[in-house]
């Protein structure tokens, strides 16, 4: 975890510190939006009724939005998603499953140049800690160890901004996977934000 760390924070230096990457603009925002079709082989021994009882998990995050001189912006942000589920084991015992996924990012973004809309593809890196939990300890045998992997995800959008007004609105759709142990993790996520451009 620590080398996938420093090599987030290296390409960023070498990237903002070249004078063809100059700053131009800076952004705060916030986003948030529904994960669909979690697919997570570690998640097999979990005893659910429901097979699709992940298919939608809630998403919320902040970013930094990093404007450069070239078409192409940096976004760094950090992102949580939750789900929690009630489960049946097969003594008829109820308890509550839980799964979360915290997650940091780093974003590079190819923006079109128009003045209202910009349509942007984009590829990124992050470090998440997917975290497993459930409420009756007796039963933790199902639950998997927690883990700190790699993730790439892939992301296309559109921001709509005017002129001189400092907030840009963002609806955008990516997809990701998780280096997780066994198989890969891997999920949609369909999201909308917004930005508020530094002066």
């Amino acid at each position: 975890m620590k080398k996938a760390i420093f090599f987030l924070w290296l390409i960023c230096f070498l990237l903002v510190g070249s004078k063809t990457w100059a700053i131009t603009g800076l952004g705060l925002g916030i986003k948030g939006g529904l994960i669909q079709n979690y697919k997570n082989d570690n998640l097999n021994l979990i005893p659910v009724d429901e097979k699709d009882w992940l298919e939608e998990m809630p998403m919320v995050g902040v970013h930094l939005k990093i404007g450069t001189l070239r078409p192409i912006h940096l976004e760094a942000s950090a992102e949580y998603a939750w789900r929690e589920k009630e489960i049946i084991l097969s003594d008829q015992v109820k308890t509550e499953f839980s799964i979360k996924d915290f997650s940091l990012n780093g974003t590079a973004k190819y923006l079109l140049s128009f003045p209202v809309l910009k349509p942007y593809v984009g590829v990124g890196v992050g470090i998440h800690q997917l975290v497993y939990g459930i409420s009756n300890e007796a039963y933790s045998f199902y639950v998997p160890e927690d883990q700190n992997r790699l993730g790439f995800h892939a992301v296309g959008g559109v921001t709509l901004s005017f002129p001189a007004f400092p907030l840009e609105l963002l609806a955008e759709v990516r997809y990701t996977s998780i280096q997780t142990k066994n198989e890969p993790t891997h999920y949609t996520t369909f999201l909308a934000g917004m930005t508020f451009n530094l002066p």
